[in-house]
């Protein structure tokens, strides 16, 4: 396969068995966490005039907001419905660089997991198929989810898995919060990491999916009780 930058952006989805195996080659860590910080960053700029004000409204419920004065929640409220560049380009930053981040702290869980089942792959492989995995998973579910935020007029509203079933109880509640771990591009980002573990340690395909999937699950849930904590 004729694996170059531009290529593998597209071989991740129509070939992915493909595209893991050049990451195994040449895993190009750098290159998959700039198009996520990008990708993250552009999303959080385009949205941020829908998704700060609901944002703020969802926090004056939560513990956090509830010990704060409400003329600060109102002003943040304020500042949102009056942004300029340079506030959409300062929230951006973080967010993109915040979700790379992210990612590289889940990569270090998959190699711990990954060396603890007997994988083979190096530190630079396992983060290469984490990152192009979130390539899909974070950045290319935010170009989906920018038109149709825009569209609706709301980040809340919007779902590409089963928690959109429950929407009508709002995104504080545990039901809501569960089923959201279980988003079409995570999914997909899931299965593309299940990919990649075959191709980097060697496993067959059954020891890729339980290695995996256990782990995602634990995280998932970890980050589910951590984040209850606060509401």
């Amino acid at each position: 396969m004729n694996d170059s930058v531009l290529t593998r952006f597209w071989t991740i989805i129509f070939n992915p068995s493909a595209a893991m195996a050049a990451v195994r080659e040449k895993p190009r860590v750098l290159v998959a966490a700039l198009a996520v910080i990008l990708m993250m960053g552009f999303f959080t700029a385009a949205t941020l005039h829908i998704a700060g004000p609901e944002q703020v409204d969802v926090m004056r419920d939560t513990r956090i907001g509830r010990m704060m004065p409400p003329e600060d929640i109102d002003k943040m409220y304020d500042d949102y419905l009056n942004l300029t560049t340079v506030d959409r380009v300062k929230q951006a930053l973080p967010s993109g660089f915040g979700g790379a981040a992210t990612v590289f702290v889940l990569g270090l869980v998959f190699l711990l997991f990954g060396k603890l089942a007997g994988g083979q792959g190096t530190f630079g492989q396992v983060m290469g198929v984490v990152f192009w995995s979130n390539v899909v998973s974070l950045g290319y579910a935010s170009l989906i989810k920018w038109p149709l935020v825009l569209a609706k007029g709301s980040m809340m509203q919007v779902s590409l898995g089963p928690a959109v079933l429950v929407s009508g109880r709002g995104v504080l509640d545990p039901l809501f919060g569960l089923l959201s771990m279980f988003d079409v591009f995570t999914i997909w980002g899931v299965v593309l990491i299940v990919i990649g573990f075959e191709k980097v340690h060697g496993f067959a395909r059954n020891k890729a999916v339980v290695a995996v999937v256990a782990t995602w699950l634990l995280v998932s849930l970890v980050m589910f009780g951590i984040g209850r904590l606060f509401i």
